[in-house]
Formats: C-alpha cells, sequence, structure tokens
C-alpha cells in the first residue's frame, strides 16, 4: 500500500507540474473563463492563485516523497527483523521534519483560501489540521525514543 501511495504522488506532483504549464499554454482561455464567471474582476490575481496553489501543491508532494521513502526503508528494517537502529531514528526524525513541512504548506493553503474568500472567488474550504501538528511532535518523540533504544541495545551487546 505504502508503495503505490509513494507511486501515486509522483502521479500526482506530475499533474500539477502539467497544470501550471497548461494554465500557460492556455493562459488566455484560462483569463476569459474567469473573467465570464466574475465578470471581469480580480481575474490576474486569480489566476496567480491558482497557479500558487498548484506550487505549493508541487513542494508538498517532494514532502510526501521524503515521508514515503524513509518509511519504506523502516519497513525493509521491519521485515528483515532489525528496526530498532539508528539510521531507523534518523529516517523518522526525516519524517518528521517532511510532515513539519506539509504542516507549514497547509497553513501557507490557508491563506491562499483567504486571499480567494476576500476577492469573492469561489474555493474549497480550509480548516487547519491540529492533528498534524500533534503528529509532528510524535515522530520527533518516536525518533529519539529509537536513537536511546539502539544504544541501548549496542551497549547491551556490547556486554554481552
Amino acid at each position: 500500500m505504502v508503495r503505490f501511495a509513494h507511486w501515486l504522488n509522483w502521479v500526482v506532483a506530475f499533474g500539477f507540474v502539467i497544470a501550471i504549464i497548461l494554465s500557460f499554454v492556455f493562459g488566455d482561455a484560462l483569463y476569459a473563463q474567469i473573467s465570464a464567471k466574475y465578470h471581469g474582476r480580480h481575474v490576474t490575481e486569480t489566476i496567480a492563485l491558482l497557479r500558487a496553489t498548484g506550487m505549493l501543491s508541487i513542494v508538498v508532494c517532494l514532502a510526501v516523497y521524503q515521508l514515503f521513502s524513509r518509511l519504506l526503508s523502516i519497513m525493509e528494517t521491519v521485515r528483515a527483523g532489525d528496526p530498532f537502529i539508528v539510521a531507523n531514528a534518523d529516517r523518522l526524525q526525516r519524517i518528521g521534519w517532511a510532515l513539519f513541512a506539509i504542516q507549514v504548506l497547509d497553513l501557507a493553503f490557508g491563506a491562499i483560501v483567504f486571499a480567494l474568500d476576500r476577492l469573492g472567488i469561489d474555493h474549497a474550504t480550509w480548516v487547519p489540521g491540529f492533528t498534524g501538528w500533534i503528529g509532528v511532535v510524535m515522530l520527533f518523540v518516536l525518533a529519539r525514543v529509537f536513537r536511546v533504544g539502539a544504544a541501548m541495545r549496542d551497549d547491551l551487546a556490547m556486554t554481552v
């Protein structure tokens, strides 16, 4: 399942890249469509915010890549029967930073939603996700637990 999600993340990132490119290629048509819907109001700003959303989404995909690639590496050590190693502590910390980046980018999405709302443009709703912030803290704590546990295991191995 994680491998599929990892692959799907690349498909989504590619889709955003294509969407941004097409927003320039078909810029006149996009401008005309938005202008017709909103009676010529705030068209340039709306297109800029849509492109910014696409760019932020690509950055989120990069963070998700970091998350999934580290998770796959951790799963390999679990399959091998040796998950409590310093490398996994480092991986968990990287996952924590990736999740932190996703949470910060989510706040940027919120700012875009507020800007669209201020302009009177239809948009999806946005609510800050507090559980993600809890997940960030938990991952950093878990990384520390893995690091200490790996050191304790190494100390024990040296005494035997």
